[in-house]
C-alpha cells in the first residue's frame, strides 16, 4: 500500500476530525521545538559568558604568576616576554584589564636579558 492510499484510508475511517487533530498536534510540536531552540540559545549564551570569564581568570592567574616572578628576578628574557605578550593580548582581547595590565606594563619596563 502506498502513502497516498494510507492517507485516503485514514481520512475515510476517521474523517477530517482525525486530520484536524494531527495538524493541531503538529502545530503544538513545532511550537515546542521553537521554544526549545530559544531556550538552547539562551543557555548557550550563558555558557559562553561563563567560559569567557573562566578563560579571563586563568589568563589573569598566568599573568600574575609570570609577572611577579619576572619582577622579583628584576629582568625578563626575550622568550619570556614574547610568551607574556601572547598571554596578555588574549587576556586584553577578552576584556581583562586591571592588575593584569599593570603587572604586564611593569614587566615590559624591566631589562631584557638573554639566558
Amino acid at each position: 500500500m502506498q502513502l497516498h492510499e494510507v492517507v485516503e484510508l485514514l481520512c475515510s475511517l476517521f474523517g477530517t476530525g482525525f486530520l484536524g487533530w494531527g495538524v493541531r498536534e503538529l502545530a503544538i510540536y513545532l511550537e515546542h521545538k521553537k521554544q526549545d531552540r530559544e531556550l538552547s540559545a539562551e543557555s548557550l549564551h550563558e555558557t559562553d559568558r561563563l567560559l569567557k570569564n573562566g578563560v579571563i581568570a586563568m589568563l589573569h592567574h598566568e599573568l600574575y604568576d609570570n609577572c611577579t616572578q619576572y619582577i622579583s628576578n628584576g629582568y625578563v628574557t626575550p622568550g619570556q616576554l614574547n610568551d607574556l605578550e601572547y598571554i596578555f593580548s588574549s587576556y586584553k582581547d577578552l576584556g581583562g584589564n586591571g592588575t593584569g595590565e599593570i603587572l604586564y606594563n611593569k614587566v615590559k619596563a624591566l631589562d631584557v636579558k638573554d639566558d
